[in-house]
């Protein structure tokens, strides 16, 4: 019985259907909030899933997941699990990301350390768990006291440390992705946020315009396709030996702040001069009605100018064999660019 948390959430409804694909015998317990009941049971039925899944209202904030008297009979159930709700706004208030990204997740491995037939645990951190850290960031590395740039980044940290401090009794992998995109083939995605701000924002401005770069625009953003994540996530999830282990879900060959925008006014018929400011200054301007207008969160301006090279090592190695890779950014950009303009209903969501 596969465990799952953050159904039916755009990465949860993605990773369910792989993994009804890949357990073609297995049954899902879904945990969901209520208010979402009638939305998963319509994602089921549109997976044809129906049969093959138990929707379990409840709540990771409460100690017992809001299960009740069946948080022991579900525990017995489980033999294979996944924690993937969480709140992903990178300006969410302290107290509610501690709540749902930490007490949650403590909450969820509880659950799991009760579980007799537990095989595999997959964890779903971010790679942004390295917070202000610089350099080269190793998958084997966690702990640190560089700081965060905001509360997300710190919540999922301490979630993080508390998956790894129970790895001795739950035979746990943890899956760290970078900024989640579109999928590569379709360019399909839930919501408009991350870097379709930066497309959205382009799309606002004359065809020939200056735009602010920030910094020096040599700075990595790493992008990853949603079908890259939900592929990796699948395939590594299946191998025994990497019980213990953390991989990095990220673009080993990220373009630069200066390459992604070529890359997005390329594919916008745009014609742009650049115009370098500090990232404070772009900060401050996108926390005023410039950044409202634009649609730019000032905490975005952080992941364009931060000098971080996430460490793929360990992930390269697992995947070896399989045909799963990582394509670059400029492969698939021109799929994200059609999907956002054929669907401009799609709003940003702070959940996945």
């Amino acid at each position: 019985m596969i465990f799952l948390t953050g159904f039916p959430g755009f990465l949860g409804t993605r990773f369910v259907r792989s993994l009804a694909e890949q357990h073609p015998d297995s049954s899902f317990l879904l945990l969901i909030q209520p208010k979402f009941d009638t939305r998963a049971r319509s994602v089921l039925n549109e997976l044809g899933l129906s049969d093959r899944a138990e929707l379990l209202h409840g709540d990771i904030t409460k100690p017992d997941l809001g299960l009740g008297e069946r948080h022991d009979e579900i525990a017995e159930k489980i033999t294979r699990a996944f924690h993937l709700a969480a709140v992903y706004d990178l300006s969410i208030p302290r107290e509610i990301g501690w709540k749902i990204n930490v007490d949650g997740t403590r909450h969820v491995v509880d659950l799991l350390e009760q579980a007799p037939h537990l095989d595999v645990f997959g964890y779903i951190s971010t790679a942004y768990v390295s917070g202000k850290r610089t350099g080269t960031i190793r998958e084997d590395e966690l702990v640190h006291d560089a700081g965060f740039k905001n509360f997300y980044e710190e919540t999922k940290y301490h979630a993080e440390v508390i998956v790894q401090g129970r790895m001795d009794v739950v035979p746990t992998m943890v899956f760290r992705p970078a900024v989640v995109v579109g999928d590569s083939e379709t360019g399909e995605t839930a919501k408009f946020d991350g870097p379709y701000f930066i497309l959205k924002a382009l799309q606002k401005l004359p065809p020939v315009t200056l735009m602010t770069r920030i910094g020096s625009g040599t700075r990595e953003v790493n992008l990853v396709p949603v079908d890259y994540v939900i592929d990796a996530m699948t395939y590594l999830s299946n191998q025994e030996e990497n019980i213990g282990q953390t991989f990095h879900l990220t673009d080993p060959n990220p373009l630069t702040t200066q390459g992604v925008m070529e890359t997005f006014t390329k594919l916008l018929n745009m014609k742009v001069a650049y115009v370098p400011i500090p990232p404070g200054v772009a900060r401050a301007l996108m926390s005023t009605g410039v950044g409202r207008a634009l649609g730019i969160s000032p905490e975005l301006i952080d992941y364009f100018d931060h000098p971080a090279h996430y460490d793929t090592s360990g992930i390269q190695k697992a995947l070896k064999g399989s045909d799963i890779r990582c394509p670059r950014l400029p492969e698939y950009a021109p799929n994200m660019v059609d999907f956002m303009k054929q669907h401009a209903e799609i709003r940003s969501n702070a959940m996945y």
